[in-house]
């Protein structure tokens, strides 16, 4: 079967290998991710602490989204791109501390994207302070689900802040966890992300022994049914963030000036770019792996991004690109060859 270069030359590589795992992990059931919270181990986003003096300045000319208008215990969604508008790669930005010259954010990438993300932000340094680290010694744990809430409360923890990305400081059992509402599972930020410090790892797991743990499949397979995307495989650096839904969540077309913007903007303006990130609703037992082609009417038009077989919506949903004329909802395309027996209808586009 051929698959698309284009996906597989830009993915990051355990991206790729997490979406491939859930293409073949079989029928997978989020359903008790609706009747509690489950609690996840997520290797597979790394943060980097930034500081110095100019990072708000610094990152606001440089990311898709309004970093100057942050607010400490608040966070933003924004892309980096190159001058052509590619996604170098996304962001999650959290405000720590707004002090002037002591303060610091947290940026939250995918796994393999911080050291891009850190080089190519530092060829833009010139004579401005500000520094790039990773934060070592912290684990990253997610309690997604309808229950995260009450799990969290149940530990005897503090909420953090309403809204996507507010967060805050906590004590969970003597150890102080940062709390941040993300966007993991789904888009609405029911998510609870736990930055827990190395040596405190222990002790609040066992705070949360009561909480049901989960495997990286079974978070994948909520985010994709929920058709939220994810960089590293849904977008790449091959794909310009109008292509994938980002429109409205990390993109602000009023900011001024960063990298890429005059390409994006004027694609916003004209329309639509064009290809679609689109959710399709696969026929058949398979899901098909990362790569797959799309085809209509006997031509290529597309290809998969990530895919699960659903036991809770009763069969095969998929994420993946179709060409701006064959994304509206109800196309269908053929999977993996232009005659072949397994076939998707586009749903709705991202």
């Amino acid at each position: 079967m051929v698959t698309s270069q284009r996906l597989l030359e830009n993915a990051l590589p355990p991206v790729l290998a997490q979406a491939r795992d859930t293409a073949l992990a079989g029928a997978l059931d989020t359903g008790p991710l609706e009747q509690g919270a489950i609690l996840f181990p997520l290797t597979a986003m790394e943060a980097i602490v930034i500081s110095g003096r100019d990072r708000a300045r610094f990152l606001h000319a440089m990311l898709s989204s309004d970093i100057q208008a942050l607010t400490e215990g608040t966070g933003i969604w924004a892309t980096f791109n190159d001058v052509k508008g590619h996604t170098i790669s996304d962001v999650r930005l959290l405000a720590l501390d707004c002090d002037p010259k002591e303060g610091s954010m947290l940026a939250l990438v995918e796994q393999g994207a911080s050291e891009v993300f850190i080089s190519a932000l530092d060829r833009f340094v010139i004579a401005e302070k500000v520094y790039f680290e990773p934060q070592g010694n912290t684990s990253l744990w997610l309690l997604a689900g309808a229950g995260s809430e009450a799990a969290l409360s149940a530990a005897g923890a503090d909420l953090p802040p309403a809204g996507l990305l507010g967060h805050g400081v906590t004590d969970i059992a003597g150890a102080t966890v940062r709390v941040v509402r993300l966007d993991r599972s789904t888009a609405t930020g029911r998510d609870l992300l736990l930055l827990v410090e190395g040596g405190d790892e222990a002790t609040v797991l066992e705070a949360l022994s009561a909480t049901q743990r989960g495997e990286a499949a079974l978070l994948e397979a909520a985010r994709i049914e929920s058709g939220q995307p994810r960089f590293g495989i849904d977008f790449t650096q091959a794909n310009i963030p109008l292509e994938c839904g980002l429109t409205g969540r990390a993109l602000d077309f009023d900011k001024g000036c960063y990298p890429g913007q005059e390409v994006i903007c004027r694609i916003h303006a004209m329309g639509a770019p064009a290809r679609r990130l689109v959710r399709l609703a696969v026929r058949g037992e398979v899901a098909p792996e990362p790569g797959t082609l799309l085809f209509r009417n006997g031509r290529e038009v597309g290809y998969i991004t990530s895919s699960v077989r659903s036991q809770r919506l009763g069969g095969v949903v998929a994420l993946g690109y179709l060409g701006k004329r064959h994304c509206e909802a109800g196309s269908v395309v053929q999977i993996g060859t232009a005659d072949g027996d397994q076939s998707a209808e586009a749903l709705a586009v991202v």
